[in-house]
């Protein structure tokens, strides 16, 4: 797994590693006569119920060269109904052709919660029926807080997108609002005295996050022009990579030894 913990309807990814040890290349595809995929998962809930997976999984043939290994990743949520709240056991199941065999990968655990919400906002026109609401909540762990947005269908109630921003120190508030384009805005203090500022569209596109520090006298706030433009006022742009390269180039000339000329 990719984590242990995830917020409901986040991606919930595992991946199987496979090492061919056999001597020869080999083969794996889905038997003609059994249909059955040649990989499988196994996931229990809380109480010990199997899940039932939510439509067929359909995996092409792969062929591993002796001595090499590969690497499946598969989106447990679409897979499986892994979006409500509790704790879930996974394993895999590795079928062979022929008289291969069956392999059985050792058990992980994962747990789905729901976050704590902190903003909710309608976008959309009700009579096209094309109304989405925006989420933002706030999911601690014993490490870190984290900040969440999701995307819901207000006709269907189908979550359409759900997504980790970042890192968020709760202290302070995230703010957050909409512009003339229903695009969500999402202000969030990152790191002490960085801000961020992500923005995410109605069709569940994230736009990307931008970085800000304080000006002087001032912390970096949302603001929206009368024409519904949102823009970011009172912060000073900030690049967290460009900082981190110059402190490493730093390092490194600090690293030299020192040169004694006599």
């Amino acid at each position: 797994m990719s984590k242990r913990e995830y917020i409901a309807h986040e991606p919930v990814m595992a991946t199987v590693t496979l090492t061919n040890n056999s001597g020869r290349d080999l083969l794996i595809h889905t038997e003609e006569e059994t249909r059955l995929n040649w990989l499988d998962f196994e996931i229990k809930n809380s109480r010990g119920t199997a899940l039932s997976p939510l439509a067929a999984m359909n995996f092409g043939a792969v062929r591993i060269p002796a001595g090499r290994s590969i690497a499946k990743s598969v989106d447990l949520t679409g897979a499986f109904r892994v979006t409500e709240p509790g704790r879930f056991r996974c394993k895999a199941v590795i079928r062979l052709p022929g008289r291969g065999g069956n392999f059985v990968t050792n058990t992980t655990y994962f747990s789905v919660t729901l976050g704590r919400q902190v903003y909710s906002q309608r976008v959309g026109d009700p009579s096209l029926g094309n109304v989405r609401e925006y989420r933002l909540s706030i999911h601690n762990s014993a490490r870190k807080s984290s900040l969440y947005v999701h995307l819901v269908d207000i006709r269907t109630g189908r979550n359409l997108q759900a997504f980790r921003m970042g890192d968020v120190i709760t202290s302070k508030a995230p703010k957050a609002t909409v512009d003339r384009e229903n695009n969500l805005h999402v202000l969030s203090l990152a790191a002490p005295n960085v801000y961020a500022h992500g923005t995410v569209t109605s069709a569940g596109t994230y736009l990307g996050t931008k970085y800000y520090k304080p000006a002087a006298g001032r912390k970096p706030a949302l603001t929206t022009f009368n024409n519904g433009e949102v823009v970011i006022a009172g912060g000073v742009s900030y690049d967290p990579k460009a900082e981190a390269q110059s402190r490493a180039r730093l390092r490194k000339l600090s690293e030299r030894p020192r040169m004694t000329f006599r």
